[in-house]
């Protein structure tokens, strides 16, 4: 629970800061753009770091689980603020050896401000954790996969016509493991490029 009020109040300082900007700007752009750049779809790569809410205990103390991968996305808009996404991660980590592998769909609303793109998006899906401690299958009862539920925000930047950077995604991930279930949280970061049609160009 406090996790979960650390990643809420995190995306409520952001979307307050976006609401902001927007309001600054407001008086240059009366028009906003389709998105940052010319083209109407993106696909996005980058690492993702997932924070567990369970941990193996050791003399030393307890050791969080985490898992460090990738996360691909590809993001397809046709209206202004609204786009259709879906996404697969994959990642690896200690200390019960795991591996999660989680794939979702979904939508989100974005924010235009020039360069700046804030979002939020939430997402549904599929998702396989595998083990090989014996720690880790006492704790997922030999469950192991099931549907998961996805919210977060985030903020793209735009470098040039193609190019951009997700400079930060937060997310909060429900999953379908344990006894009480689980809910983690992911941070991440990478590199965006955007394809489709022109804006104004059709057959583009």
């Amino acid at each position: 629970m406090k996790r979960r009020s650390i990643f809420l109040l995190h995306a409520a300082v952001l979307f307050g800061g976006c609401v902001c900007f927007g309001q600054r700007d407001a008086a240059y752009d009366t028009v906003a753009p389709l998105r940052a750049n010319s083209f109407t779809d993106q696909v996005y790569v980058g690492f993702d770091h997932i924070r567990t809410d369970y941990a193996l205990v050791t003399a030393s103390g307890d050791e969080v689980a985490t898992m460090n991968g990738v996360n691909v996305e590809v993001d397809v808009r046709h209206r202004e603020h609204i786009s259709y996404i879906a996404s697969v991660r994959y990642g690896m980590g200690s200390p019960f050896n795991q591996s999660l592998m989680t794939g979702t769909a979904g939508a989100s609303y974005l924010f235009h401000l020039k360069r700046y793109e804030p979002y939020v998006h939430a997402l549904g899906g599929y998702t396989r954790l595998q083990s090989n401690h014996s720690a880790g299958g006492m704790y997922l009862l030999n469950v192991n996969s099931g549907l998961t539920m996805v919210g977060g925000a985030g903020l793209d930047v735009k470098l040039s016509d193609r190019w951009g950077v997700r400079a930060i995604s937060l997310e909060d991930v429900f999953l379908p493991f344990g006894s009480g279930r689980s809910t983690y949280w992911s941070v991440g970061a990478g590199v965006l490029y955007h394809f489709g049609r022109r804006h104004g160009v059709e057959g583009q």
